[in-house]
């Protein structure tokens, strides 16, 4: 029997008393694109982090891959899914963006690095002069996009990204459309992330799901029909 490579049963997560989250049942499949969007406190931020396991719940079960996730070491978990947090640190000795890059790649792919940073420069239209230009002294948005950009070259069975258009322009929402399509759908990459507006990741998007005070009020599968 294959299981969900997620699933949730009775979830409850509060904070200091406060309900965040109350979801009865939900599944993930592998291979789809999941988009929560709701408004502020919604609580997709939460929940994503509870799939990422940086969050516990107070009540309920979450599984991965049909064993619950509080049991799975972190290690192993992390080789399996890639968490995008809505705020990165950047390195406090700084250094040029290639070094930030090959530094995050080389710990996952040794010798074989190279390859996969040329790719996911190419893929993710970088430029040479970003990556010569010292990480410190970059804009959010260049910083927010190698961070996505390594995120995806990590080549992780699950790709969790919580805002994904943060700080994020048009032309680059458009070329992450591209490559988290192609990584869901080629790839098999199950991408799970949040979103203030559904709209502008119609086209890499499987499944939308909308939340509204902690509770999930819509799910809608979405066709691509091809041209």
């Amino acid at each position: 029997m294959k299981f969900p490579i997620f699933s949730i049963k009775k979830l409850f997560f509060s904070n200091k008393g406060s309900k965040i989250l109350s979801i009865n049942q939900f599944e993930f499949h592998r291979g789809a694109m999941y988009l929560f969007s709701g408004s502020m406190g919604s609580g997709k931020s939460s929940l994503m982090q509870i799939l990422a396991k940086t969050k516990k719940i107070d009540k309920g079960l979450v599984f991965y891959e049909g064993n619950d996730i509080s049991l799975i070491k972190k290690t192993k978990f992390n080789k399996d899914v890639v968490f995008v947090a809505q705020n990165h640190k950047r390195p406090w000795l700084g250094g040029s963006v290639k070094k930030y890059m090959i530094k995050a790649l080389k710990s996952n792919f040794g010798s074989n690095y190279q390859k996969v940073f040329k790719k996911i420069c190419n893929s993710m239209k970088i430029p040479n002069y970003m990556l010569d230009t010292d990480i410190s002294l970059i804009s959010e948005g260049e910083f927010r996009w190698i961070v996505l950009s390594i995120g995806i070259a990590l080549d992780s069975k699950v790709l969790i990204v919580d805002y994904l258009d943060k700080s994020l322009d048009s032309n680059r929402r458009i070329i992450l459309n591209r490559v988290l399509k192609r990584k869901s759908s080629h790839d098999g990459v199950t991408i799970i992330a949040s979103s203030y507006n559904f709209d502008f990741f119609k086209m890499s998007t499987s499944v939308f799901i909308k939340m509204d005070k902690g509770r999930i009020t819509q799910v809608r599968s979405i066709s691509h029909k091809s041209k």
